[in-house]
C-alpha cells in the first residue's frame, strides 16, 4: 500500500527478451531486431489495454495472492505422523514414515536407532504440497526385521512442544501390496 506500482511485461523466446512494454510511453521495445516488425504493427488501443492490465489488474491479482498466503501462514496445524513397513524378504524390510496435514514446510524428520539419529541408511523425501494448502513428508530405512524394535521416527515441528516420536507397533492390519498398514 501506498507504494510506487510498476508493472512490466517481456516476452522472450529461448531465454531471450524479444520485445518489452514500456509502461511509462505505452510503446513497445524491441529488445532483438526481429520484433522491430511487430512494434511496428502494433496496434496502440493494445498498449493501452496492456497498461491497464498492468497497472490495475495485475497488482488487484498480486494482493489477492498475497492476502492467500498470509492467511495460510497464519494457519498451523500439528502434523499426523504414521508408520508403515514393506516386507522385502526375510532379512529385509523397508520402514516408512510419514507426516502430513501441517501447514508450515519446516519440518525435520529423522530415523533413530537406540536414540542415536541415523542418516546413513535413509531416505528422505522433500517436503511437498497438498492440495489442500497443508504439507507432507515421508522418508524410509532399511532395515533387518529383527532389529526393528530398536527404530523410531522423529518428528520434529515448531508447533510441537516435544517431537512427535513414532515407533512400529505390530498388528492385525490388513496387507496392501506388500506393505503392512
Amino acid at each position: 500500500e501506498g507504494r510506487n506500482k510498476r508493472g512490466f511485461l517481456r516476452y522472450g523466446y529461448n531465454r531471450w527478451d524479444i520485445i518489452r512494454f514500456e509502461n511509462e510511453t505505452l510503446r513497445w521495445g524491441a529488445a532483438q531486431p526481429q520484433a522491430e516488425k511487430v512494434k511496428q504493427e502494433e496496434d496502440p488501443g493494445w498498449s493501452e489495454k496492456v497498461n491497464v492490465f498492468l497497472e490495475k489488474t495485475c497488482i488487484e491479482w498480486l494482493q489477492r495472492y498475497l492476502s492467500y498466503k498470509n492467511k495460510t501462514e497464519q494457519r498451523t496445524e500439528d502434523p499426523v505422523g504414521k508408520m508403515t513397513r514393506k516386507v522385502v524378504n526375510d532379512s529385509l524390510e523397508v520402514l516408512i514414515c510419514q507426516a502430513f496435514g501441517f501447514y508450515s514446510k519446516e519440518i525435520q524428520a529423522t530415523w533413530k536407532r537406540d536414540g542415536e539419529v541415523c542418516q546413513y541408511k535413509t531416505l528422505h523425501r522433500n517436503v511437498a504440497p497438498n492440495s489442500d494448502g497443508t504439507y507432507y513428508v515421508w522418508l524410509s530405512i532399511e532395515i533387518d526385521p529383527k532389529q526393528r524394535d530398536h527404530f523410531q521416527c522423529h518428528l520434529k515441528y515448531e508447533g510441537l512442544q516435544e517431537p512427535l516420536v513414532l515407533a512400529w507397533k505390530e498388528k492385525t492390519g490388513e496387507r496392501l501390496r506388500g506393505c503392512d498398514v
